[in-house]
């Protein structure tokens, strides 16, 4: 904690009083604290995870005034972010406020985040900026041959303990699906825009007005690789009823969706899931959690069904 504090002093100029780990987010890469000094708090992130582009397009939505995306903290040089331990730390304003993933959205609420969604959508950021964006994220390239070594390990070596012996029967449970998961559809080629890449509940952040956090994995891709997660197939973590549904779009406006692009970001984030909750039960934290969700991804109503359908 120590040697947090003297970083966050020395780059950024904050002299921490209090330092408190919030044990919220399912990125094992990183870490989260609250950090409060004499007059403010901030939220401290130190990540290895998404790329540096990420946090330079919510600087400059933060900057450009778009309600309910972060500003960034400058560091003493006037940056975005410093290195340790090659990763980055980032610090935001600290805001006070639930969770959606364990509160969810009110109807006005959903409401609030379509517009949030769609100014997102609409931002031109300087063509710099968006040639620099990656146009798949940092995951994609990963997690085919990350999937294919878990069907080598789940289905033909012994299991090392309990939890992988149930993480083997849930993955030789739904074999056909995880092998029509790693067979991927045609990548969409409509128009492209700045996408958060991972707008569920569990990033976003409500006090009054609704945030959206965690910019780590922004891409420049189809809108559809957003409002995927709205059109069924993450439970809680997205809309769950018509209303909610029809509320989220009076806010995000009028759109005529790709289909063949919403098949094609479900099955991304399918087999993402499936590959990374997988890994995750066998290296931890959390192993026996890991499991349970990745009987939802697969299961019935689970998003690679939905992919599949």
């Amino acid at each position: 904690m120590r040697k947090l504090q003297g970083w966050v002093l020395e780059d950024f100029g904050l002299d921490v009083v209090e330092l408190s780990p919030v044990g919220h987010g399912a990125d094992v890469a990183a870490q989260v604290w609250r950090a409060a000094t004499a007059i403010n708090t901030y939220a401290v992130k130190w990540s290895g995870a998404g790329t540096n582009t990420g946090h330079q397009v919510a600087a400059w939505l933060g900057d450009s005034g778009v309600p309910g995306v972060p500003e960034l903290v400058r560091t003493m040089e006037g940056g975005l972010w410093s290195f340790h331990g090659k990763k980055r730390l980032t610090i935001t304003p600290w805001i006070d406020g639930v969770r959606a993933a364990e509160t969810g959205l009110t109807t006005e609420q959903w409401t609030q985040y379509g517009v949030l969604l769609r100014r997102v959508h609409s931002s031109e950021p300087p063509e710099r900026l968006r040639q620099a964006l990656p146009r798949h994220s940092p995951v994609d390239a990963r997690v085919p041959p990350l999937a294919e070594q878990l069907q080598t390990r789940l289905t033909t070596q012994a299991p090392e303990d309990d939890v992988e012996a149930e993480l083997a029967a849930v993955w030789k449970e739904h074999q056909d699906t995880i092998t029509r998961l790693l067979i991927r559809p045609p990548e969409p080629s409509g128009r492209r825009v700045v996408c958060h890449a991972d707008p569920h509940l569990g990033n976003v952040l409500v006090d009054g007005q609704v945030h959206l956090i965690d910019w780590d994995d922004v891409v420049l891709a189809p809108p559809e690789q957003d409002l995927m997660f709205m059109l069924g197939g993450m439970g809680s973590l997205g809309p769950t009823t018509p209303e909610q549904l029809k509320a989220f779009f009076t806010g995000y406006g009028d759109i005529e969706l790709d289909q063949d692009a919403v098949t094609y970001y479900r099955h991304t984030r399918a087999l993402e899931d499936a590959a990374l909750w997988a890994e995750q039960a066998i290296t931890g934290p959390d192993r026996e959690e890991c499991v349970d969700i990745l009987r939802g991804v697969l299961g019935v109503g689970g998003l690679a069904q939905l992919a599949l359908s």
